[in-house]
């Protein structure tokens, strides 16, 4: 899985690159505005598991984004486990924007990671990974602030261990592995954006 999620990040990454190489005219240099975005799932953040993306617009119809979401609570003495690490790539296609950052995408999203999820009474340790397309929608609010909510459909995999907690130890149970196809994502966003300043050059340098 880990050489998977490196070569798809390697090749968003080429995207981008190739993506924000744009003629630039050498009399009239205008730096790009509100490229890159921060953002937060208040979703995943209400379930207790911090969500934190970027997101790099590489011109006005694809983005690129990178989110990771952790949930590393445990109880000791209840032997209570909640530990989630999973990380995520993302391209977005934006086939009815109004403007940048506002309107309506489609994404191709892949990610992966690992959990250990105990009640007290019975665990599931393992990995697992995650496929799929994501359709949103990003409205502003403000002049840095907007919204976005967003869906996505597709596949999962993981591969885990069964056990329960007995006396201070943890009894190993069985290996199992699980397929789902259906939603693997739900996202309503706080969303940044960082606004960037433009300048233009002109003979005889900037007055």
């Amino acid at each position: 899985m880990r050489p998977f999620i490196i070569a798809l990040i390697s090749g968003i990454m080429t995207i981008a690159t190739v993506g924000a190489q744009e003629p630039v005219d050498a009399g009239n240099v205008s730096l790009p505005s509100e490229r890159f975005a921060l953002k937060t799932n208040l979703i995943y953040d209400a379930l207790l598991m911090p969500s934190l993306e970027i997101e790099y617009m590489v011109n006005d119809k694809w983005s690129v984004a990178l989110e990771g979401d952790l949930a590393w609570w445990k109880n000791d003495p209840k032997h209570k486990y909640y530990q989630i690490m999973y990380i995520q790539p993302e391209a977005k296609w934006w086939f009815r924007a109004k403007g940048p950052w506002h309107g309506m995408y489609a994404g191709f999203l892949a990610g992966g990671g690992k959990y250990d999820l105990e009640n007290g009474k019975k665990g599931y340790k393992g990995e697992g990974f995650i496929t799929g397309f994501s359709f949103g929608y990003m409205w502003p609010v403000s002049r840095n602030l907007s919204l976005e909510a967003a869906l996505g459909i597709g596949y999962m995999y993981t591969r885990y261990k069964e056990y329960h907690p007995y006396d201070g130890h943890y009894l190993y149970d069985r290996t199992a592995t699980t397929n789902y196809f259906g939603p693997v994502k739900a996202k309503f966003a706080f969303v940044w954006r960082f606004t960037g300043f433009k300048s233009n050059s002109r003979k005889g340098g900037v007055k």
